[in-house]
């Protein structure tokens, strides 16, 4: 009982989606506190070695949790790591501190520290999303160096409880691992963004993780009974027995992990309860673990996000480094489908910091296939590793956030291009392979049947496509009752784009939140939606709910559905169809 304990809602930004419940375990940090220490002369060649051996120490450390993520999720997360050895043994940097050791006869410890305050300084001014993850890791090496130095030695996160949710101002990408092996239910932090380090990391384990919850680690305490949704970036904190119990009901499948709940899925492809086949695929955000056992159970990729290769390291990748990861998943995925979206990246990293344009709102900016045609270079490296990596005839291409045909036609214009160059060169690539667009801007929904002649299959961004047609962010707190994709004028966009699709003879998948809503699965299906893609944590939700769906019924539904006015009356109706399944 927890009478004593208020139910509270608070809400962060999401980083890594799935729901888990569980208790806290709140991880506290406490400063370093260095003091400044004057040596004698004779003790100089001595710190210097203290210092070596400190690094030395990191580097091993840092190397053993380049190997295990390695194993554990596969070589281009684990190359998260490789920045963090490079700051660890930046021979300019540590030559800088051991001639102030020299110079100012102070202890390794203070002047290692000093340096490193030094070295952020100008970071800390910087706009630029990179600059800011290498504060994190600047901060996370040095952190390990002065544990050495002050004698703690290295961390050992096997103290920490198991089954928890862990709650802290930030955890590194190696804690996070250790987190993984301590059955980590989820992750809260007070500091960090979706695209962090430790925030790719959580993706590729499937950890529901929610970042940016200011003084989390003041407002929840250990043992709070929590609720962690990070799809929407909410947490429960001590909710009513009731709610608590029914979830704990329930609460065979949101305890277990979400990575072993997939090994669970049913055989693909699914199927109505009147036998009518389903595509249900996943959407990949970073590769990782999850993509052994999807490609186990026969279950393609409806979106491959390709943003990670640039937010890993902070710069876009070579045109051979791209076709690397794209051919190795193509062939972890072969004979199922991989759709591979372009770039959807914004101002801020297509531009230097300095020549950066700053933008008011940036969700209606130089974004998506916009900031990819304004940077040809880096939209042909893209365009070509992907042609490269098609080969085995499973990979299509995805562009984001068309918005009109000439658009649409400058985009086809480069990669005809990129096909013609690759030709001249005699690499092999497939010829027929696939482009379809992303249908998240209202201008492109409604003009569906223009652009559906010209492309070989749609896929709807439901996120995207309900922000844009209610002007609703859907991260404002205060619009939250009024961001929905169940609203009648986005399932008009939905029906509209849906129509021009089929007569045009391409398919249609849904990619958004609402592919895995269980809630929504009938209508999107009873409308003739050909697949729905979703995060891979949706994916046992609604396979159940597929299996008891009778599609006439179901195009029933989605008839009377859209002759209702209001979300409302929507959601009552939706709710009522799912009672009866």
């Amino acid at each position: 009982m927890i009478e004593d304990k208020k139910t509270s809602i608070i809400k962060g930004i999401p980083a890594s989606p799935g729901i888990a419940c569980g208790i806290a375990r709140v991880i506290y940090r406490w400063e370093q506190s260095i003091e400044e220490r004057t040596i004698e002369s004779s003790r100089i060649e001595n710190e210097m070695s203290r210092l070596d051996t400190a690094v030395d120490n990191t580097l091993k450390e840092l190397s053993k949790y380049q190997k295990t993520a390695g194993s554990k999720i596969g070589g281009p997360v684990a190359k998260i790591f490789d920045s963090q050895v490079l700051i660890a043994s930046d021979a300019e940097f540590l030559n800088k501190v051991k001639n102030e050791i020299k110079k100012t006869h102070k202890s390794a410890e203070y002047i290692y520290s000093m340096q490193v305050e030094k070295t952020l300084l100008p970071l800390q001014r910087s706009r630029d999303p990179y600059m800011r993850q290498m504060i994190t890791d600047i901060e996370a090496v040095s952190h390990r160096v002065l544990r050495y130095l002050t004698g703690q030695g290295e961390s050992d996160i096997s103290q920490f409880s198991k089954d928890c949710i862990f709650v802290g101002k930030f955890f590194t990408p190696a804690e996070v691992l250790g987190l993984f092996e301590r059955n980590a239910r989820a992750i809260i932090t007070t500091e960090g963004s979706p695209n962090s380090h430790m925030a790719l990391i959580s993706q590729s384990l499937i950890i529901p993780t929610v970042v940016g919850l200011r003084q989390a680690h003041m407002k929840i305490r250990s043992g709070d009974r929590l609720i962690v949704d990070g799809e929407k970036g909410l947490i429960t904190i001590n909710p009513p027995d009731d709610e608590w119990k029914k979830l704990k009901g329930k609460g065979a499948e949101l305890k277990e992990l979400p990575i072993n709940r997939l090994k669970k899925l049913p055989v693909f492809p699914l199927k109505t309860k009147d036998n009518i086949k389903i595509n249900v695929a996943a959407n990949i955000n970073i590769p990782g673990p999850i993509d052994k056992i999807l490609s186990e159970h026969k279950i393609g990729v409806g979106l491959y996000r390709t943003e990670f290769l640039y937010l890993q390291q902070g710069h876009f990748p070579s045109e051979d480094e791209q076709h690397e990861v794209y051919d190795s998943v193509a062939k972890r995925y072969y004979p199922q489908e991989l759709v591979i979206r372009t770039f959807d990246l914004g101002s801020d990293k297509f531009l230097k910091d300095k020549d950066a344009i700053k933008e008011n709102n940036p969700a209606l900016g130089w974004r998506g296939i916009r900031a990819s045609l304004g940077n040809t270079r880096i939209f042909k490296d893209q365009i070509r590793a992907i042609l490269r990596a098609s080969i085995r005839g499973n990979i299509k291409l995805l562009l984001p956030m068309i918005t009109d045909l000439p658009e649409l036609k400058r985009a086809q214009g480069q990669i005809k291009r990129a096909m013609v160059e690759l030709r001249k060169e005699g690499r092999e690539f497939d010829s027929g392979i696939k482009t379809g667009i992303m249908i998240e801007v209202p201008s492109a929904a409604i003009t569906a049947d223009i652009l559906a002649s010209r492309v070989d299959f749609f896929s709807i961004g439901s996120n995207d496509l309900t922000q844009y047609t209610l002007a609703a962010d859907r991260d404002n707190q205060r619009l939250v009752g009024l961001f929905n994709s169940l609203h009648p004028s986005v399932l008009t966009l939905i029906k509209n784009s849906i129509t021009a699709a089929h007569k045009n003879n391409i398919p249609v998948t849904v990619c958004g939140e609402m592919s895995g809503n269980p809630l929504a699965v009938p209508l999107l299906i009873g409308l003739g939606v050909d697949e729905l893609s979703m995060n891979p944590s949706q994916l046992n939700g609604v396979s159940k709910v597929i299996s008891k769906i009778e599609t006439e019924k179901s195009q029933l539904l989605a008839r009377d559905i859209l002759k209702l006015v209001s979300v409302r009356d929507i959601e009552k109706k939706l709710m009522e169809f799912n009672l009866s399944l």
